[in-house]
């Protein structure tokens, strides 16, 4: 993948504003979840310092960074709350990391047909405490509920608290909206979900 060049970071900056970080330390902040690398895998995989960091704030901008991310040859990798331990947040191709903290909100909750419409930045304990003024709560949820995120769980994947009665996360999403990798938007359903779940960020960037 190409390094970031004076015009990129330009650019960057133009859309981003104060969302994009440059900053050595904290871009080394970015390059590891919550566990330690296996010192077996360190020598494989290399330094994983992104050569940047990027918040959006809207589908739109994420559309725009991923086309420009295309037509330059980086390499984006998407981020929730790196809570999962198994790398799959890691940038080991350099490029930007997309760190979804800004989309986190709450779209709709339908009482009558017991859904949620979020961002995938959302924290599960957030949209559960949200669900509580509604005297509703959450059918599933990962042990890592306080911290990790609704697309975050959708990429890694998995079961959780109640999935012995009501399944796998996968099984009780009804949508997802993703950015693909040529910048077009896709909403994902049915069979169709199996693209983006477990995918690691590979296919998608947001769901509902």
């Amino acid at each position: 993948m190409a390094a970031l060049q004076a015009a990129d970071k330009r650019w960057l900056e133009s859309l981003f504003g104060t969302r994009v970080s440059f900053d050595r330390r904290e871009r080394k902040l970015y390059g590891h979840d919550t566990a330690e690398i296996p010192s077996l895998i360190k020598p494989i995989v290399g330094a994983m310092v992104p050569e940047a960091v990027v918040l959006p704030v809207s589908e739109e901008e994420l559309v725009a960074l991923v086309r420009w991310a295309l037509e330059n040859r980086v390499a984006l990798t998407p981020r929730g709350r790196a809570t999962s331990g198994y790398g799959g947040v890691l940038p080991v191709q350099g490029g930007l990391v997309v760190d979804f903290f800004h989309l986190g909100k709450i779209l709709a909750i339908d009482s009558k047909a017991l859904t949620a419409r979020v961002q995938p930045g959302l924290c599960w304990e957030k949209l559960d405490r949200e669900l509580a003024e509604q005297h509703l709560t959450l059918r599933l949820y990962p042990s890592s509920y306080p911290a990790s995120t609704v697309g975050g769980w959708l990429a890694q994947g998995g079961a959780g608290f109640g999935s012995y009665e009501s399944g796998w996360f996968r099984d009780n999403v009804v949508s997802a909206r993703g950015v693909l990798a040529d910048g077009t938007l896709r909403e994902f359903t049915g069979s169709d979900l199996d693209l983006v779940s477990e995918a690691e960020g590979t296919t998608g960037s947001s769901v509902r």
